[in-house]
Parts: structure tokens; sequence; C-alpha cells
């Protein structure tokens, strides 16, 4: 790769390849159709080689600076390469947030990395900003839904507690019915969605690993910078065990204790581990099978829907009978009638409603047009026209 990308700048520069060279007569004729672009070029094989520097021992840093010097540019421009195609790579995973608006319910997958995991802080402002704004737009579009149900999928180790708490507090303000399943590795921020479920709808699939765990951060600075960060930890785990235990029913020192486990790592937990302890309610695949609604229920649904969406609430009961004027009963009771005069006249209704047949038409034939009675004004009338015609 190092090669290529050599041989690439030597011929975008002027220089010649030598015949002998097949690779580089190649390369020449890509450049000269515009086939190969020369800066992604550049960056792949910038990253090829600090790749190969770090498999031979070399640290990251040192590595990143061996580069820079044999491509004969900055340090911040290999960091800037390196983060860049690390970032491109783990895009497919990253801040992905679906919002899925059907007529009876609203289904939401959180995959990836939530928010802007804390490496991303110090590089590359203008890919942070622009990540941040997708994730903020997100958060608004959940926290607009007008649906009655919320069904959120969760395939997520964690990523940056502020935003988790945002979709958390998002989710709560909707107040819908709200369901939170877990898959896989369900750990850190990702938990802390999962609460955002109402009572009783907290699920995992049956091979979900849950781990909840003391926050973390990256810093620097000075000992009172560092005292600052050291005292936003400890409000921010006293701020999540509190959440974990106003679900769990537990105490907060209790989750506190959980949450500080192997030096504040945390312990992964079962699905049977996580009911016990109050994180979870029950496993996906001990739901009851849901009996998919009729054409009739769904209509209905769809009418409501366009009720709220056009701002027409209060559409979920129906009136009464009495209080509707144009209510006309379908139905009566032959019990209840007041008198036998009226249920001899109903026998009588149905023994005529049985004995009536389909009226019959005769068969009349079409009058003869020569056989039409003569209308004498008509005649008169058509003798003047012609004397008239003819004059």
């Amino acid at each position: 790769m190092l090669y290529m990308y050599n041989a690439v700048t030597k011929r975008h520069a002027g220089i010649m390849p030598r015949r002998n060279r097949r690779y580089e007569r190649l390369i020449g004729i890509l450049l000269n159709n515009n086939l190969v672009d020369l800066r992604a070029c550049e960056h792949r094989a910038i990253y090829c080689h600090v790749a190969s520097l770090q498999k031979r021992g070399y640290g990251r840093c040192h590595a990143m600076a061996l580069a820079a010097v044999k491509f004969c540019c900055s340090y911040q421009k290999i960091r800037n390469v390196i983060y860049d195609t690390e970032h491109s790579k783990s895009n497919i995973m990253n801040s992905t947030i679906k919002i899925k608006n059907d007529v009876d319910c609203t289904t939401i997958d959180i995959e990836g990395t939530i928010g802007l995991s804390e490496e991303w802080q110090f590089d590359n402002p203008d890919s942070r900003v622009a990540t941040y704004e997708r994730f903020r737009e997100r958060v608004s579009q959940i926290a607009d839904i007008k649906n009655s149900a919320i069904v959120v999928n969760i395939r997520s180790t964690g990523g940056d507690v502020n935003d988790a708490l945002l979709i958390y507090e998002a989710l709560r303000a909707t107040g819908a019915h709200i369901t939170t399943r877990c898959y896989g590795y369900t750990a850190s921020a990702a938990t802390i969605v999962a609460q955002a479920a109402s009572e009783g709808c907290r699920e995992v699939a049956p091979s979900t690993l849950y781990l909840i765990h003391n926050s973390l951060c990256s810093t620097e600075g000075n000992a009172e910078e560092l005292q600052a960060e050291v005292e936003m930890l400890r409000e921010t785990d006293s701020r999540l065990a509190e959440i974990y235990a106003t679900r769990s029913g537990r105490s907060i020192e209790e989750v506190a204790a959980l949450m500080s486990e192997n030096g504040g790592r945390g312990r992964w937990l079962s699905p049977a581990e996580a009911i016990a302890e109050g994180l979870v309610d029950r496993v996906i695949s001990e739901n009851p099978p849901v009996e998919s609604p009729t054409l009739v229920e769904r209509t209905k649904q769809g009418v409501k829907a366009l009720l709220r969406a056009i701002g027409i609430e209060g559409v979920d009961e129906a009136p009464l009978p009495e209080a509707d004027v144009n209510y006309i009963p379908r139905e009566y009771d032959r019990d209840a009638l007041p008198t036998a005069s009226a249920s001899a006249s109903l026998v009588a209704l149905d023994e005529g409603q049985k004995s009536a047949t389909a009226t019959t038409l005769k068969s009349v034939e079409d009058p003869s047009p020569v056989a039409a009675p003569v209308n004498m004004r008509d005649k008169a009338y058509a003798e003047d026209a012609r004397a008239i015609r003819y004059r």
C-alpha cells in the first residue's frame, strides 16, 4: 500500500513511470482517467502504515509520530486520518436510532453507541458536532411521538450517560405505554434507556447479558480539575442508582453496591439474575402470544389515529346510547316486551315477512307508432307551417 501511494504521488507530480514497472504504468492509466482518488489512497496508506507499526510493537502515538516523518506531514494530520478512518469503519453501528410509526404502535430501534462516545470529545470537532446534531434530532422526534404504544428495541453496550438520560426523559415524557426489549450484550447507558418502560414491561432476550456499573470518563488537568470530575462522577452514580432503585424496589445502597462490584466495573448478569435484582421484568420468550387484530379493530385504530393526528382527542370511548340522539336500537328483547299484544304484533310481522313474495310484472307490448292517436292541434300546426313554407 505504501508503495502504491508513493507511485501515485510521483505520477501525480509529473514523474513518468519507467516502462519496466507495470504497476506504475497501470497507476498512470488510472490517474489519467480519473479512476483513482489520491486523497483516499493517501489516507489508506497512512492508516495501513500505522497499523503495521502497531503490529510490530510500537505504541499508537509513537506509530503516528513515525508515520508523520515517513509521509512528510504533521502529527495532527496523521491523527485526523486515523480518526476519520476508524470513525467511518465504526459508523455502521454508531448512534443508530430508527423510528417507525405504525397505526397502533411506534417502534424505536437503538443500535450501537448511544449518543456521542467519550473518546470523540477532543477529536475532529466537525464530525462530533454533526453526529450529535443527528442524535439530538432523533431525541426530538421521540419526544414528539403521539402514539399510545411504543416498543423500544435495544442492541447496545452503552455510550454517553447524558445522552442516555435524554432518551430516557424523552420516552417518559410521551405518556405512552412503553415496552423496552434488550438483546445481546446490554450494558451501561443502554440499561438506563431500558428503565423508561412502563410497569412490568422491561424485557430481555433469553441470551441477553445485562450490566450496570459506575460511570466512567477520561479527563486531564490539575488536581482541582480532577477533583471536580470525581465529584461529577459520584453525583452521576447517585442519580443512576436512584433510577435503578426506583424501578427495582431495592434500596439505593443495594443498587450502588451492585454497580461498584469488580472495582466499579459491575458484573454481567444473566436474564434470571437481572430479574432477581429487579432490573428486568420478564424474558421475551415468556410472553403470551398476541392475537393479531381483526379488520374491524384495525379500522377503528386507524380512525382513532387519524382523529388524534388532526387534534381531536377523547375518541377512545363510544358515547352512551341514551346520550346519542341518532341512536337507533338494532335488536329487541322478546322477554322484556311489556304486553301480549306487542308480542302478537311481532309474531304477525314475522309471519308476514315469511309469506311475502317478490313483486311480478305483466309483460306489455310496446305501442305501435301507426296506431298512435292523432292530436288535432299538432295536425293544424303542421298544416299552417306547410302553408307558410310554400307561399
